[in-house]
């Protein structure tokens, strides 16, 4: 620790060696190294290796904040570092030649920066001068460094990270976190080169390695051309600093993209898609978006996706249109410092458009917002992927209503069971002004055709009994929750009760096994390209089930990583994986256009639910002609007496309008109400066969009893 170290006041060259007296022994102890250095030469790590292998072996990281002026060589290794976060291949490959590092740093300087920069073990940002600040290169010579034990030393001369540094005459100032005498020095060291690092000093701008790249700001030691701006400039010097744009490619739009894009215009800029799940949402955005930009000669276009996994699909899409996105999640903190940067340049015309693409999460949150304040308005573009779920109460920040262009997209873009969310929604981006409902784009040749299979399970007489007897205890209930609080929590549990014992059912499984195993008797294909939807809770029976069968599956849960679901779907669509067993995370965002056949055995009567699930089977796929949809419906045990009527149309009432929406567009629309004619008949209820979710909301709303459906988590809980 470094009290334990007998460390002086001031450190000279005359008299001590500046690396081995001092820097060296200080990274062995530290657990963070904070580096402001006006020249960096990877030399310098030869010459400072002892004290950097403790720093590593300790768990330890460093951050150094130096100008853009290298060595073409240094500027390689910096990239490459950058490069191999990405690339498993690179990475591995640095890692190989890293045997010792103590020794690479030695013997393989160049490849050793690379792999602390790949690992994040060093993390380097460059100090630009801000347009219209006094010339001079960033010069600053300051460390801090921090302990275990959370002491701080601070160091401030002017010796350079360099071979010639140890060369010159230099001293060196030490400062102790914990002598009452010095901490302020050391806390105005740390503040300042903070300030730096954040992008908030007000002479510097911070650019990441990335940034550099683009915006082609290292200053290689050669002479050259200074590559960005200063005072007495001319314009046509500073073009290197605008970003290269991507290719743009001449959009291949299907008539109706076109219609819609000419809908949000009229309707000045201000709209909602509401286009069915696989009629190109992301496409006709992006295509509205490059529209404006080419009118208003660049745009600022805000992408918010409601998933991290969305991020990577929207990323190469963009890069079609010829925006080059900036991703903010919390995957990667430093898309703070990086927003920061590329709004400042926006806005000063230092390029021409600006591409932020966000997941909600983050986009909600505060330093999002503010990041995004200093954007001129009239040149801000906000499009809401999945924009229903911008309505709910922790993410409407997110919908930057000072923005004057907003474009929303959703193939269900009213709120289940949340009029103020929708309401909230349509205040920031305006109704709906484009419709291309699901039959229309089947009809059309853009979603194939499906046939819809509804698949009745009884519950058995005790399950029955069990949903007789919590349905009973809801109705007395239901009156005094609307005034007491505790009422409605006790009301709450024995909804959640009575919703379980329909979503396992017992009969689910078995039922499920049997047409598996039917299927696979019977087709040439077996059973590839088959998706199984699971209420949570259920999906590991199910997949121990189908694989004590020998079927070849694989879950699709939230706890599988972007990387595995990329492989995942990969074999799915290869036909290597025969069943996916999804939970809730294919609902949004996620193309399986392989899948040829569905069961639904997850009972949500929340249409956004079911109406995105339905979408993902009906994609486009080569070879695929039609989907089959094997919906499992609920239904009450045969021996239920005409007297339980009541009982059994509760029940019916949760599964018939996910029915209905179902039947109404299927190609076999009257064989599946034949399915359920007899029995709705023996209730007296054949109403049911064509009563859609919102109608039976809408009239639950005006007969005020909406308040009992918004705590039942068979329709989806409360809002989306």
């Amino acid at each position: 620790m470094f009290r334990d170290l007998e460390l002086g006041s001031v450190y000279d060259s005359a008299t001590n060696s500046l690396v081995d007296d001092l820097i060296s022994p200080l990274l062995a102890n530290s657990l963070d190294y904070f580096r402001g250095v006006g020249f960096f030469s990877s030399g310098w790590l030869k010459e400072a290796s002892e004290g950097l292998v403790a720093l590593v072996e300790h768990g330890g990281r460093g951050r150094i904040v130096t100008s853009p002026i290298l060595s073409d060589a240094d500027w390689e290794a910096f990239r490459q570092g950058e490069e191999a976060q990405f690339d498993q291949g690179l990475h591995e490959a640095l890692r190989r030649n890293i045997d010792d590092l103590a020794t690479s740093l030695q013997r393989d300087t160049l490849n050793c920066l690379a792999w602390l920069v790949a690992d994040e073990l060093l993390e380097f940002r460059f100090a630009v001068p801000r347009p219209g600040w006094r010339r001079g290169d960033y010069h600053d010579k300051v460390w801090i460094f921090t302990d275990r034990c959370g002491d701080k030393i601070a160091l401030h001369g002017s010796f350079n990270d360099s071979i010639q540094g140890t060369l010159n005459g230099e001293a060196i100032s030490v400062f102790r976190s914990w002598e009452p005498a010095q901490v302020q020095y050391v806390e105005a060291h740390a503040s300042r080169l903070r300030v730096l690092w954040e992008d908030r000093s007000p002479q510097f701008t911070v650019r990441t390695i990335p940034e550099a790249a683009r915006e082609a700001l290292i200053r290689l030691r050669q002479p050259g051309r200074r590559p960005y701006a200063l005072p007495g400039v001319q314009e046509e010097e500073t073009q290197a600093v605008v970003t290269a744009e991507p290719p743009r490619q001449q959009p291949n739009m299907r008539p109706y993209q076109t219609e819609a894009v000419a809908a949000w215009q009229a309707a000045g800029h201000r709209g909602i898609f509401e286009m069915a799940t696989g009629t190109g949402k992301t496409f006709t955005a992006l295509s509205a978006a490059a529209v404006r930009r080419d009118e208003l000669d660049g745009v600022a276009v805000i992408l918010l996706v409601p998933y991290l996994h969305m991020l990577d699909q929207w990323a190469e899409h963009c890069e079609t249109f010829g925006f080059r996105p900036l991703l903010c999640s919390g995957e990667d903190p430093r898309w703070r410092t990086q927003l920061a940067s590329a709004v400042r340049d926006f806005r000063l015309r230092l390029r021409k458009d600006l591409c932020v693409l966000a997941v909600h999460q983050t986009a909600s949150g505060p330093d999002f917002s503010a990041a995004l304040e200093p954007l001129p308005a009239d040149r801000t573009l906000v499009i809401g992927d999945e924009v229903h779920g911008l309505g709910a109460a922790g993410m409407q920040s997110a919908m930057l209503p000072r923005a004057a262009m907003h474009l929303g997209l959703s193939a269900t873009p009213r709120r289940w069971l949340d009029e103020a969310g929708t309401r909230a929604i349509e205040q920031v981006f305006g109704e709906v002004c484009f419709s291309f409902p699901l039959e229309k784009a089947i009809q059309e040749g853009f979603l194939v055709p499906y046939d819809y299979d509804p698949v009745l399970v009884r519950l058995t007489e005790e399950e029955y009994e069990t949903y007789r007897d919590l349905s009973a205890q809801i109705v007395r209930m239901s009156a005094a929750a609307e005034n007491d609080p505790r009422v409605r929590e006790v009301l709450k549990r024995l909804l959640l009760k009575r919703a379980a014992v329909v979503w396992s059912a017992q009969a689910k499984l078995p039922t499920l096994l049997r047409m598996l195993d039917e299927q696979r008797d019977r087709g040439t294909d077996g059973l590839k390209h088959t998706l199984v939807y699971c209420a949570p809770g259920e999906h590991s029976a199910v997949l121990r089930a189908l694989a004590e069968r020998g079927i070849r599956c694989h879950e699709f849960v939230h706890t599988v990583s972007v990387r595995q679901r990329r492989e995942v779907l990969a074999r799915f669509g290869q036909g290597e994986i025969e069943v996916l067993v999804a939970v809730r995370c294919l609902d949004e965002g996620v193309d399986v256009p392989a899948t040829q056949r569905a069961f639904f055995l997850s009972s949500t009567t929340n249409p956004r639910q079911f109406v995105q699930r339905r979408g993902r089977v009906l994609r486009l796929s080569p070879g695929k002609a039609t989907a089959q949809i094997h919906d499992f419906l609920v239904v009450p045990s045969e021996a239920t007496p005409a007297t339980e009527r009541d009982t059994a149309i509760s029940l019916l009432r949760r599964e018939m309008p996910r029915f209905a929406e179902f039947s109404l567009a299927a190609r076999n629309t009257h064989t599946a109400r034949q399915k359920l004619f007899p029995l709705l008949d023996s209730l007296g209820a054949l109403n049911m066969l064509d009563e859609t979710p919102w109608e039976i909301y809408d009239r639950a709303r005006s007969e005020q009893s909406g308040a009992l459906l918004m705590h039942d988590p068979m329709f989806g809980g409360s809002g989306d």
